[in-house]
């Protein structure tokens, strides 16, 4: 898993990096969080996914409608559900490789 990490992540890295390789920390979130939000061939989702069950919300996106709860626990409630579902998906989608 570490390798297929470090060649996806270290080509991206090094298109940003200056010749003099000085300034390579201003760069480390940004692509980090690109590889975070990128939909991974085995699981079928992102990073990002799996652990916050949506999508990342990018400044260039429109504003999503917004969901009104009964009660303050209901958010938590539905995304302890929708997380088991996306996770149990991914395992699936793992398994099928």
């Amino acid at each position: 898993m570490i390798e297929r990490f470090n060649a996806t992540f270290i080509p991206q890295f090094f298109k940003l990096q200056d010749l003099e390789n000085n300034n390579w920390n201003e760069f480390l979130s940004p692509v980090v969080f690109v590889y975070n939000i990128g939909i991974h061939a085995t699981t079928n989702y992102s990073p990002f996914q799996l652990q916050f069950d949506r999508e990342p919300h990018l400044p260039t996106d429109e504003p999503s409608s917004s969901f009104t709860f009964n009660k303050p626990n209901d958010y938590y409630v539905q995304l302890k559900k929708n997380l088991l579902i996306i996770q149990q998906h991914a395992r699936d989608n793992i398994i099928r490789r």
